[in-house]
């Protein structure tokens, strides 16, 4: 799922960085499911705040039903939503540490600046001519990002332009357990990739996609 050398630059920076005297019991890759649902009371499939009628609806979901929900619980502050929003960028790690769980990524201070700009200034415009105008410029700026990604070379060749970010992190007894999980009618293949269900003391769950060696860490078996 990720470059080595990635991880290994990871683990370098925990070390220097974030660690203070913890001691790292597991760091795996972990990125979110490819097609995410939400079972939060408050908060619609895709994660955004509910209104009447969706919170009329969460009601109704049964345990039953979530076999491919990623995140379920019972408030929108609860832990599972924390990790699995962490996880929706690249570069992501899930850490567990003699006192802590978090999640670390890389960001790349090379990209992404110029369409995060035009972002930033179509929020700004109020006509309509000015908005169309700014949603162009934010297609061009990610067209021109994307060219721009596939020639430069990999994180782990330019560590200079990494930074590693903690955007999820709670003490370790929050943590209750972590369980395989298989993606029913998915088939499983050497190499490929795993999934772990992540609980919480406070009830609630996510589904994370890892790799063999992050399963067998956080599970003790890869199958």
């Amino acid at each position: 799922m990720t470059d080595p050398a990635e991880t290994a630059l990871v683990h370098a920076r925990v070390t220097g960085e974030w660690l203070r005297g913890d001691v790292v019991q597991a760091l795996v890759v972990a990125t979110e499911l490819d097609r995410e649902v939400y079972r939060v009371r408050g908060l619609d499939e895709d994660g955004h705040p509910a209104g009447r009628v969706e919170k009329a609806l969460d009601a109704l979901f049964s345990e039953s039903a979530g076999e491919y929900v990623a995140v379920r619980g019972d408030h929108p502050a609860c832990a599972a939503v924390g990790l699995y929003q962490a996880l929706s960028t690249e570069h992501t790690w899930l850490v567990v540490t003699s006192h802590r769980v978090a999640v670390l990524r890389l960001r790349d201070l090379a990209k992404g600046t110029a369409a995060e700009d035009a972002l930033a200034a179509a929020k700004e415009e109020k006509s309509f001519g000015g908005v169309l105008r700014g949603l162009g410029k934010i297609v061009s700026a990610s067209a021109a990002e994307f060219a721009r990604s596939v020639r430069r070379p990999p994180l782990s060749e330019r560590p200079d332009d990494a930074v590693l970010e903690c955007p999820f992190e709670l003490p370790r007894p929050a943590l209750a357990r972590v369980e395989k999980w298989k993606q029913p009618l998915v088939p499983q293949f050497r190499g490929g990739p795993r999934w772990l269900q992540v609980h919480f003391t406070d009830g609630s769950w996510a589904r994370v996609k890892t790799d063999e060696a992050g399963q067998t860490a956080l599970t003790g078996s890869a199958e």
